[in-house]
C-alpha cells in the first residue's frame, strides 16, 4: 500500500503529490486503515504483562483499571500527576486488596535525557501561539510507560486512560491476543465519541464523523512497536503511524466508553488542538491516497490546509442545526480553530514531519540500548520513585463510608450524548461512513 524504504536522510523529501484520483480533503473516516482479525485467526491467547494508566483524575477513577488487572492477572502501573494523589491511590489499592501495582508520582515539568526530543524541541517556538494554551503531561507519561516496560521486561502492555469505562476482560483479552499479528491493537471509544472539538462540531452540525483507534485503550507489543508519543494533540496517531502505514494496526472491533464531557465548554480547546489535528488528519489522508509521510511536502500541506479551512467554514455555516444551548460555543470553537489554522504555514507542517522522523530514528536507537533491570533500579534510572508506604494510612478504611459510595462513573449511551447536545438526533449520526476515495 505504502512506498517502502528507509527514511530520507538530511530532510530529503519525496516529490510533490500528483495524479491523485480525488481532491485533497479531510476524510470522515480512516476505518480502512485498520485491520480486524477474526477470532479464528487468533491461534494463541496471549498474556498481558501490565496495564499502564497515565492518571490525572481522582483515585476512584482507577477502579476500572484495578478490576481489569486482577481479571487479567497482570501488573498495574499508575503514573500520577495533577488531581490524583499517590497516597489516595494506595488507599484504594488496599481497599481492593490489590498488591501487584506500581504507583509513581510524576513531578511537574519532569524531564529525562531518554525523553529528550531535540529536533522537535527546536521548532516549538515556531508553532502557533494556541499550541501553548494548555500544558499536558500525557505524552510524557505514555513515554515513561514505554521505557519502564522495556526496563522491567514487559512485552505486552495495555494503555488505559483513567476516563475510560466499560472495558470487559474478555474484550481486553481478545485485543491483547491480536498482538500476535500486529504491533499494536486498539478498541474504539465510540460512546462518548473520542474526537477532537472540530470533529465533534462536524458531527453536531450534521456531518458524518467516524471514531479512530486511539491511545486511550491501546494494546502494544513493546518488542515490535518502537514509536514515541510527541508532545502535541493526536500524539497517539503519530505513535502508531508506521503500523498504520504498513497496514499493521489492529482493532478487535470492541467498543468502550469515555466519560461524558462538553467539548465546547472552553472554545480555546479547539484552537489548542488545531495544529495536531491538521497534522494527523493530513498525514492519514495521505495514507488513504496510498502515499506516506515523505509526500507531505509544503505543496501538499498548502492544499490540505485549504481543505481544512473549508471544512471549518462549513461547520460554521451549518451551525443553525445544532442545539441552541451549545450553538454559540460551537461556532466560537470552530472560529478559533480557523483562526489558528491561518497561523499554520505549509512549510511549518513539512518541517515538523521531517523533525519528527529525525527524533523517531534517534528514539529507536536510544530504546534499543535500554536493558532489563529491577524495579528499584529502573525508577532510579528515570529519576522517579514509588511514594513511601508511610504516606498511606495503615488502618482499614471506614467500611460504613465505603458502603455508601456510589460507582465512580455512570455508564451512558450514544443516545444520551445526542439528548444532551442535539435533541432529536439519532444514532444515524454515529454511522460509520464509507471513506470516499
Amino acid at each position: 500500500m505504502i512506498a517502502t524504504g528507509p527514511d530520507f536522510p538530511h530532510g530529503e523529501a519525496a516529490s510533490e503529490t500528483s495524479g491523485l484520483a480525488d481532491p485533497i480533503r479531510q476524510l470522515d473516516s480512516h476505518g480502512k486503515l485498520v485491520s480486524q482479525a477474526e477470532q479464528g485467526e487468533l491461534d494463541t491467547e496471549l498474556t498481558l504483562d501490565a496495564i499502564i494508566v497515565p492518571a490525572s483524575r481522582p483515585a476512584n477513577n482507577l477502579e476500572q483499571a484495578i478490576t481489569l488487572a486482577r481479571a487479567m492477572g497482570c501488573a498495574l502501573l499508575i503514573l500520577c500527576s495533577r488531581r490524583v494523589q499517590p497516597a489516595e491511590v494506595r488507599q484504594l489499592l488496599r481497599r481492593r486488596s490489590f498488591d501487584d501495582a506500581i504507583v509513581v508520582n510524576l513531578p511537574d515539568k519532569y524531564r529525562h535525557e531518554l525523553l529528550e526530543f531535540s529536533a522537535l524541541d527546536s521548532i516549538k517556538d515556531r508553532l502557533p501561539e494556541a499550541c501553548s494554551f494548555y500544558v499536558t503531561d500525557l505524552s510524557t507519561k505514555r513515554n515513561v510507560g514505554l521505557l519502564l516496560a522495556r526496563m522491567l521486561g514487559w512485552q505486552r502492555i495495555f494503555f488505559l486512560d483513567d476516563d475510560i469505562r466499560d472495558v470487559r476482560d474478555l474484550d481486553l483479552q481478545n485485543t491483547v491476543s491480536m498482538l500476535g499479528l500486529f504491533p499494536a491493537a486498539g478498541m474504539r471509544v465510540s460512546n462518548f465519541p473520542d474526537n477532537s472539538v472540530a470533529c465533534h462540531a462536524h458531527r453536531m452540525t450534521g456531518g458524518l464523523q467516524d471514531v479512530f483507534i486511539g491511545g486511550a485503550a491501546l494494546a502494544v507489543d513493546c518488542h515490535k512497536s518502537t514509536g514515541f508519543f510527541p508532545d502535541m494533540y493526536n500524539e497517539d496517531w503519530l505513535f502508531f503511524y508506521d503500523a498504520v502505514a504498513y497496514e499493521r494496526l489492529g482493532t478487535s472491533g470492541r467498543k468502550v466508553t469515555q466519560l461524558l464531557y462538553d467539548p465546547f465548554a472552553d472554545p480555546q480547546r479547539a484552537a489548542w488542538q488545531e495544529f495536531g489535528d491538521v497534522l494527523a488528519e493530513g498525514l492519514y489522508a495521505l495514507l488513504e491516497y496510498g502515499q506516506d509521510w515523505r509526500y507531505a511536502t509544503d505543496g501538499y500541506w498548502d492544499q490540505f490546509l485549504d481543505a481544512r479551512r473549508r471544512f471549518l467554514e462549513a461547520i460554521v455555516r451549518r451551525a443553525g442545526v445544532a442545539n441552541p444551548a451549545i450553538r454559540e460555543r460551537l461556532v466560537l470553537s470552530a472560529e478559533l480553530a480557523l483562526k489558528c489554522s491561518y497561523a499554520i504555514g505549509p512549510g511549518l507542517l513539512e518541517r515538523y514531519v521531517l523533525l519528527w522522523r529525525q527524533d523517531l530514528r534517534q528514539w529507536r536507537e536510544r530504546i534499543a540500548g535500554v536493558g532489563e533491570m529491577p524495579l528499584e533500579a529502573a525508577l532510579k534510572e528515570l529519576g522517579l520513585a514509588e511514594p513511601p508506604d508511610s504516606r498511606v494510612s495503615d488502618f482499614a478504611p471506614d467500611m460504613a463510608t465505603e458502603a455508601t459510595e456510589g460507582p465512580p462513573t455512570v455508564p451512558f449511551t450514544a443516545h444520551d450524548y445526542y439528548t444532551l447536545f442535539m435533541p432529536g438526533a439519532h444514532d444515524e449520526c454515529l454511522r460509520t461512513p464509507v471513506a470516499r476515495r
